[in-house]
Order: C-alpha cells, then sequence, then structure tokens
C-alpha cells in the first residue's frame, strides 16, 4: 500500500517527464484515492491531490482516456462519484486556499458536463449529485481561465514542471 507522498512524489516525477499532466497512467502506477484529501491537514497533500482530480479531468477532456468507473464495468479506475462528492464537500476552502487549482476543476467540470452529460457517463450515480455539483458549481457560470491560471495551479501544488 502506498502512501499519499509516494503517490506525489511518483506524480510529480511523471509530470516532469511527460512534459504536462495529460495522458499519465492514472488507472495503473498512480492509481489512489486521492479525494481522500481533499481536506488534508498537510497542504501538499491537499493541493497535489486536487491536482491528480485536475489532472483525471482533463484525461477525460482531452480524449486521451477515461480513468473513472462507469458502473458498467468493474477494473482499475477512480470514483467520479467519490471526488465530485468531496470537491463538493470542500468547495469552498478549496476556492480560498487555491483559486487556480478550483478554477481550473471547475472549468474542466463545466466542460465536461456540456460535453458529454455526466448521466450519460455514469447511468450509475444518482443525478441528485449532478444536480447538486451543477447548482453550487456551475449554475452562475464558469469564468474561462486565462493561460497563466494553468501555470498557477503546478504552482499552487507545489509541482512546477
Amino acid at each position: 500500500m502506498y502512501s499519499i507522498q509516494e503517490k506525489l512524489d511518483l506524480l510529480h516525477n511523471e509530470i516532469k517527464e511527460m512534459g504536462g499532466i495529460i495522458d499519465l497512467d492514472w488507472c495503473g502506477k498512480l492509481l489512489y484515492t486521492y479525494y481522500e484529501h481533499f481536506n488534508d491537514n498537510h497542504p501538499r497533500y491537499r493541493a497535489g491531490s486536487l491536482l491528480a482530480f485536475w489532472g483525471l479531468l482533463l484525461d477525460w477532456e482531452e480524449e486521451s482516456g477515461f480513468p473513472f468507473c462507469t458502473g458498467i464495468e468493474e477494473q482499475d479506475c477512480h470514483h467520479f462519484d467519490k471526488y465530485l462528492q468531496e470537491f463538493l464537500t470542500y468547495s469552498s476552502n478549496i476556492k480560498k486556499q487555491y483559486p487556480n487549482i478550483y478554477l481550473a476543476i471547475v472549468e474542466s467540470l463545466s466542460q465536461l458536463d456540456e460535453r458529454d452529460g455526466w448521466e450519460n457517463e455514469f447511468p450509475n450515480i444518482p443525478s441528485g449529485l449532478f444536480n447538486t455539483a451543477r447548482k453550487k458549481l456551475l449554475q452562475n457560470g464558469v469564468e474561462k481561465p486565462s493561460d497563466d491560471v494553468y501555470e498557477n495551479v503546478f504552482r499552487e501544488a507545489e509541482m512546477p514542471y
């Protein structure tokens, strides 16, 4: 069993090696329950876990992979409902502590919901969770991040590449 520290060190190395956060081995060597650390007392663990969530979303958004379990087949994958629920639970604190990470995640969530529809991708997740997310995160529109936001995401997560 790997610790969050070990997984974040591995993530940092993968980001440096790949030159970014897209197309990483999310369902292999980077498989971990990062959402459990969205409110961790250790700032690096909290920020690094949020960075991992954004990376998972980007893989889906860029269509380079689909790292989430759909409920149809079980395999080594991440549980979108758990990530979304934890993000919603701590979203106010995340927005204050890591405004760039927050903005990047919300923008990705918005793009994915518009393009694919969460209910279409995850038919086994109750739509109430999605409705809550839309109301809490997306109802007032989503600000399009500037290019420097993405650079600042890595700074906030203490993972420059």
